[in-house]
C-alpha cells in the first residue's frame, strides 16, 4: 500500500471513530507499526489528525480542548532495553537507525554497544548492561548460535528476554526470539533476475561469512528451480578478505572464465569487494554488463559503481525496528509464543 492510501485510511479511521491505537492501525492496514507512526507524524505536521501517546484522534478545533477520549499508553514507556552489534561501521548502522526509531516511537530508551566482533567482548558489554537494570536485550552474536553451542548456552542463560537482530536461533534456544534477513530469498532473487535477463552462466562469487551458507544456498535453489547447470569449478567462488592478490587472482580467473563462455553473470556478495572487482574487469577488457553481468549483495555502494550495479538490499532498518518492537511486545506479554520473523529482501534494478 502506498503512503498516501495508507494516510487516507488514517484519516478516515480517525474520522469514524474518534481515536484509535497505533496497533490497531497498524494490524488493520497489514504494516509495521514503525510505518503507521511515520505516516501518522506526518499527518500530524499537516493538522490532519493529532497525536497522542499510543494513537491518534482527530484534532480539535481552534481553541478547544483535545478530545477526552484517547486511546490507552501502548506499553513500553519506562523500558530500558540494551543492543549489542558485532560492528557499526558496515551494515549495522542502518539496523541500529531502525532499533533507535521504534525505541523512540514506542518512548522506551536504548542502549548501544559495539563489540568489535569479539565473543568475549560481546558477553562483557552484555554483563554491563545487565548491572544497569536492561529490561531487555537486541543482540547480534559474533559467532552463529545454530552452530556455535557457547554462543547458544549463553543465549539461553541470560535473565532478561532476549530478540536476535540478523541472526537465527537454534533448535535449542528456548524462547530466544529472532528477527532476521531471509538471505535465501535474496540469492534467489538475484538468480532469477539474471536468468530472466537472458543469463544462463551464473556464479556466485563471496567472502566466507556467516551469511555465506544462506546464500549458497538460494543460490542452488535458484540453479534447480529455473533448471541452470552449475558453473564449472574453474569459475571462483570464495573471496579471501583483506587480500588484493586473491582479488587481482580471482579477477584474473573470472576473465578466463567470460572469454571462454564458462560466465556470463555473477553474484557478488558484496558491495565492498563488487565495486573493486568490476574496476579490475574492465580494466582487463570485460564490458559490464555486456560481456558479465554483475548483481551485488547489500546494496550500500552498489548506486555508486560505474555503472551502477543492481543490487539485492536486505531490510536493514526494518530488521532493527522490528527486533525492538518484538521485544517490546514480549516484555508486555511474557507468555506469549516465541516469534522467529524472516524479512525478505529487495532487488534494486540499476543500469
Amino acid at each position: 500500500m502506498l503512503a498516501e492510501d495508507r494516510q487516507r485510511a488514517i484519516v478516515e479511521a480517525v474520522r469514524a471513530r474518534g481515536s484509535v491505537t497505533i496497533r490497531e492501525l497498524a494490524e488493520e492496514l497489514s504494516v509495521a507499526a514503525v510505518t503507521i507512526r511515520g505516516d501518522v507524524r506526518e499527518l500530524a505536521r499537516r493538522g490532519e489528525v493529532a497525536r497522542v501517546h499510543g494513537g491518534v484522534v482527530w484534532p480539535a478545533a481552534e481553541g478547544e480542548p483535545v478530545p477526552a477520549k484517547r486511546p490507552a499508553p501502548e506499553s513500553g514507556r519506562g523500558y530500558h532495553l540494551g543492543m549489542v552489534v558485532p560492528h557499526s561501521s558496515y551494515y549495522y548502522p542502518e539496523v541500529v537507525g531502525g532499533a533507535k526509531a521504534a525505541a523512540e516511537a514506542l518512548g522506551v530508551r536504548l542502549a548501544l554497544g559495539v563489540s568489535r566482533n569479539a565473543f568475549a567482548e560481546e558477553k562483557a558489554l552484555t554483563a554491563k548492561m545487565l548491572d544497569a537494570g536492561v529490561d531487555g536485550l537486541v543482540v547480534t552474536t559474533a559467532e552463529d548460535p545454530r552452530t556455535s553451542p557457547d554462543a547458544e548456552a549463553w543465549l539461553r542463560s541470560l535473565p532478561v528476554p532476549v530478540v536476535l537482530a540478523e541472526r537465527r536461533v537454534g533448535l535449542d534456544s528456548g524462547a530466544v526470539e529472532h528477527v532476521a534477513t531471509d538471505h535465501e530469498y535474496g540469492a534467489h532473487l538475484a538468480v532469477r533476475h539474471l536468468a530472466e535477463a537472458g543469463r544462463s552462466r551464473i556464479a556466485l562469487l563471496q567472502f566466507d561469512t556467516m551469511t555465506a551458507p544462506m546464500l549458497q544456498i538460494g543460490y542452488q535453489r535458484a540453479l534447480t528451480a529455473l533448471d541452470l547447470k552449475p558453473c564449472s569449478p574453474e569459475v571462483p567462488s570464495i573471496l579471501s578478505e583483506d587480500d588484493p592478490a586473491d582479488l587481482d587472482e580471482k579477477c584474473d580467473q573470472l576473465v578466463r572464465c567470460v572469454k571462454t563462455g564458462q560466465l556470463d553473470a555473477v553474484l557478488v556478495h558484496n558491495d565492498l569487494i563488487a565495486l573493486p572487482l568490476v574496476s579490475r574487469l574492465q580494466t582487463s577488457g570485460i564490458r559490464i554488463p555486456d560481456d558479465l553481468a554483475v548483481v551485488t549483495y547489500d546494496d550500500e555502494l552498489a548506486e555508486l559503481a560505474d555503472p551502477p550495479l543492481t543490487a539485492v538490499a536486505p531490510p536493514r532498518h526494518a530488521v532493527g525496528a522490528e527486533a525492538v518492537e518484538l521485544l517490546v511486545r514480549r516484555l508486555d506479554d511474557p507468555g506469549r509464543p516465541a516469534h522467529h520473523l524472516m524479512l525478505r529482501p529487495v532487488l534494486n534494478v540499476r543500469s
